[in-house]
């Protein structure tokens, strides 16, 4: 089992990965990923729901990219509230600018669990929900 050292080093590695964002700062990040790992985002947006596989998570990210024109970025340091030895949760803003929409800055709670050096699980909350879900309806 890691220590909470470590895992916040990992988690602070998986945002650092993202860079300027785009398809390459994705696949970095999927990289930390665990075979398996499966994703809840809460809300009543297009992305909401769970993913049961790193596959069905890519394809959701690859989305959002796709709908701001590979400009989704963090803003600013995600803050590290608590790690653990097998749990990290982080607030975070990121930025969403899709054509035709005003810009979108959204905080996020995001709780990783955490195993063998991997993200296994993910929890995400939006924490302006109706702001988020109303910038992606479900179709």
């Amino acid at each position: 089992m890691a220590t909470a050292s470590e895992n916040y080093k990992l988690v602070t590695d998986y945002y650092g990965s993202f860079g300027e964002g785009g398809p390459e700062g994705l696949a970095r990040m999927l990289s930390f990923f665990a075979e398996g790992k499966a994703n809840y985002t809460a809300g009543n947006s297009e992305f909401a729901g769970t993913q049961n596989s790193p596959a069905e998570s890519e394809k959701v990210l690859h989305r959002i990219l796709e709908l701001n024109e590979g400009n989704l970025q963090i803003v600013g340091t995600p803050t590290i509230l608590l790690a653990g030895d097998a749990m990290v949760a982080v607030l975070l803003k990121e930025k969403h600018k899709r054509a035709g929409h005003p810009e979108l800055i959204v905080p996020r709670l995001c709780v990783y669990e955490i195993a063998d050096g991997k993200l296994t699980r993910s929890f995400i909350w939006q924490l302006e929900s109706e702001a988020y879900d109303a910038y992606y309806p479900r179709p």
